[in-house]
């Protein structure tokens, strides 16, 4: 299709889509049904349709290998075939091809920070307590007041030039392959000082540029200095870094991190510079061997953590070859004791409590379904026990799949202390047996790492790899056609509440995660599209209960964490942590200290349940449509839709979306009830459709105008039966009157 055909379709589908989104109910004319479809073939009989594979779309894609591997967890679905003609059934297919491109809610952001002075932005970093929030981005660092990103007062927003001069600009620009990558430009971002210093490693002109700023002023603490093996200068290379400031040799501060070096970037490794303090070096640095692809075969980082006696790191990597030559990727969890320095002759400057073990996200099955590819990965403290929620996802083809696990730092650390380890020789990987592991067993931290011997060290340096994975447990929301690359997750008292993002198509899940008895379950409260001006997102980050950040080259974007105003009905919004339902005023609104417990306020007392106080205030929606419209009953998913008390089945005319919303195509007599979208017994949307059949919606200016014209004629008629009432009326009060005073005579 040539690009002018394309933009007059986008066009048209643009338009369909405020059409769809309006309170008014709506119906394709003739006119629109031939301007959009006018390109495509004419077929004089009829023929069978399949949906599109669209994640979007109201039904699977039958010819899928994998299908919504949401829905495979409760069974296999059928999608049912659409029987479409040339001529009538044409706005059916427009209809759900509009219900396919408008599914996703798009929603503004609160406040956008940009300054046209500085290029793209990327990093972020948060004090929850002071309210402060950092971004990184092209040129600058900038402070920024996270309940309102857009003000600039004094006391609450900094910012610090990134800059570089002439001469090192041209001098980077004769050796870049990009000039791109010569401008400054943040790479990490961190606390160090107990939150009173920000640690920044910065890309200026190719050189790694290491800065240590006041947290609120953002001036310089330290002189700035260049340091390899912080940061990358690429920053489509992933790599990650954590500063650790207690625990290590000496209580020396320092920084780990996960990181490709060389000039094309070449050497993979898991970096520990020198150990310093006062100025002066106390131990070397410390690393994994870069040349054995048994260490790392080409990781790609995702995250790091200081944790107790360990750092951790989650990244993904080439796990071996399969018979027909494809690289085989699993993600990981490698640890390392703080207190290493490496051996005093074998492994000397080298890792010797490296130790890593497979992460395994998958749905069980009876050939389970693996998410490999680790994206994401976030830390959470609660209850006296660690966790860490990441993002997963398949390789990188047409049948793109993702879900989210979770996985317990006790079931890491006991695996990678007690798993049988794996030794590799010609004929393939084998795990040892117990017997044959010695006392000073690989990952194990020692308080002197020079005292270890050269025998146990070199069964360390060849025993990398535990042979049993560490389970994630039922994976959350699997979803096809996306890839979650950024996750958030906000701790509530009785759940915790996860963001999910797909930063190429800016879209956001929000998902309630719990644990009953010994099971944890989720349920999806609601997905989003984030309007970012079209840009990828880079990275995000949450102010708790308030709101969460994603940054762009348009800029910062501040978004609510919820949207309460918005939803219709006390169930939807008692569902919603955040929410709480006025029973007064029939209005959803931000839940607060005041009226979570306030009368006349319903909100769910715990998570993913739905208040049973609901029931008795929920009040019922009035839909007015005419004969031949289609139009959208707003449910939730997992919900089941009923009319008039009986289970609703789909059919042509009858979809449920994968957002749990009802749409009736070609309005008929027959349709006219009261529809109910029910979960578990409880009603989520009650609403009464109400079919006008004596007339038809005008669809063209003359139709309009011959309406009103019968309008006007009703009520001439209405007015002049109105008046004939009132006069008989009148003359009946009289009557009366006058029929008193005889009597009184």
């Amino acid at each position: 299709m040539r690009d002018a055909e394309k933009n007059r379709d986008n066009m048209w589908v643009s338009v369909l889509c405020m059409v769809a989104k309006s309170e008014k109910n709506f119906k394709f004319t003739e006119k629109t049904r031939n301007s959009y479809g006018r390109n495509m073939k004419k077929e004089k009989t009829t023929r069978e349709f399949e949906p599109s594979p669209c994640a979007q779309w109201p039904v699977p894609h039958p010819r899928r290998h994998v299908a919504n591997v949401a829905d495979s967890l409760n069974g296999e679905l059928e999608p049912p075939k659409f029987k479409f003609g040339a001529k009538e059934n044409m706005k059916t297919w427009i209809l759900l091809l509009v219900l396919a491109r408008c599914s996703w809610a798009l929603i503004s952001a609160d406040n956008t920070f940009s300054d046209r002075t500085i290029g793209e932005f990327r990093e972020l970093l948060i004090n929850t307590k002071d309210g402060a929030l950092f971004a990184g981005s092209e040129g600058a660092i900038f402070r920024l007041w996270a309940y309102n990103i857009n003000d600039t007062g004094e006391n609450v927003f900094s910012k610090k030039q990134l800059i570089l001069s002439e001469t090192e600009e041209s001098e980077c620009r004769s050796t870049a392959s990009d000039e791109k990558l010569c401008r400054p430009s943040t790479r990490f971002l961190a606390f160090t000082n107990n939150k009173d210093s920000i640690y920044v490693c910065s890309s200026v002109g190719m050189r790694p540029e290491i800065r240590v700023l006041d947290s609120i002023s953002l001036q310089d603490q330290q002189e700035p200095r260049t340091e390899i093996g912080i940061c990358v200068v690429d920053p489509t290379f992933n790599s990650t870094a954590v500063v650790v400031d207690n625990g290590n040799p000496e209580d020396a501060s320092s920084v780990y991190s996960g990181i490709r070096t060389g000039m094309g970037g070449e050497n993979h490794l898991i970096y520990r510079p020198p150990l310093t303090k006062n100025g002066k070096q106390l131990h070397a640095s410390i690393r994994t061997i870069y040349s054995d692809n048994k260490w790392l075969n080409e990781p790609q980082f995702v995250g790091s953590f200081d944790v107790g006696q360990h750092v951790l790191f989650f990244f993904r990597e080439i796990a071996h070859d399969n018979s027909f030559g494809e690289r085989i990727v699993h993600s990981r969890v490698a640890r390392v004791c703080k207190k290493d320095i490496g051996g005093r002759n074998v492994l000397r400057q080298v890792w010797t409590s490296f130790v890593k073990a497979r992460l395994n996200c998958s749905v069980s099955a009876n050939f389970p379904f693996y998410f490999d590819h680790i994206q994401s990965v976030k830390r959470v403290d609660k209850h006296g026990e660690t966790f860490f929620y990441a993002t997963f996802s398949t390789s990188e083809t047409a049948f793109t799949s993702s879900a989210i696990c979770m996985f317990q730092l006790s079931s890491i650390n006991h695996l990678l202390d007690t798993g049988l380890l794996m030794e590799e020789t010609a004929n393939g990987q084998f795990a040892v047996t117990a017997d044959e592991i010695p006392v000073h067993r690989p990952g194990t931290c020692s308080s002197n790492s020079h005292s270890i011997s050269d025998t146990d060290l070199h069964f360390a340096k060849t025993h990398l790899l535990v042979s049993d994975s560490i389970s994630g447990g039922t994976p959350i929301l699997p979803l096809r056609d996306h890839v979650y690359t950024q996750i958030l997750v906000d701790q509530l008292n009785n759940q915790n509440v996860i963001f999910a993002f797909d930063s190429s198509q800016q879209k956001m899940w929000k998902i309630s995660h719990w644990k009953e008895g010994n099971e944890w379950k989720w349920n999806l409260i609601e997905t989003q599209t984030l309007k970012t001006s079209g840009f990828r997102i880079n990275d995000v980050a949450l102010l708790p209960g308030e709101f969460f950040f994603a940054t762009s080259k348009a800029g910062v974007h501040q978004f609510s964490v919820a949207r309460c105003q918005e939803l219709p009905s006390c169930a939807l919004c008692s569902m919603d942590p955040y929410c709480s339902w006025n029973a007064v005023n029939s209005k959803c609104a931000l839940k607060t200290k005041t009226n979570e417990k306030s009368v006349g306020w319903i909100s769910s007392s715990w998570a993913g349940r739905i208040s049973p106080e609901c029931s008795a205030v929920e009040k019922l929606q009035v839909k007015d449509v005419y004969l031949g419209d289609g139009f959208k009953i707003q449910g939730a998913r997992g919900g089941t839709w009923q009319k008039d008390g009986r289970d609703l089945e789909e059919s042509q005319r009858h979809v449920a979306t994968n957002q749990g919303e009802l749409v009736i195509l070609n309005v008929d007599v027959e349709d006219a009830g009261t529809y109910e979208c029910t979960r578990n017994g409880v009603i989520l949307m009650r609403a009464r459709v109400v079919v006008h059949e004596n007339c038809a919606r005008p669809t063209s200016v003359a139709e309009y105008r011959s309406c009103k014209r019968e309008w006007c004629k009703k009520a001439d008629a209405y007015k002049a039966a109105l008046n004939i009432w009132s006069d008989s009326n009148k003359k009946n009060v009289q009557c009366k009157a006058n029929g008193s005073s005889i009597n009184g005579l």
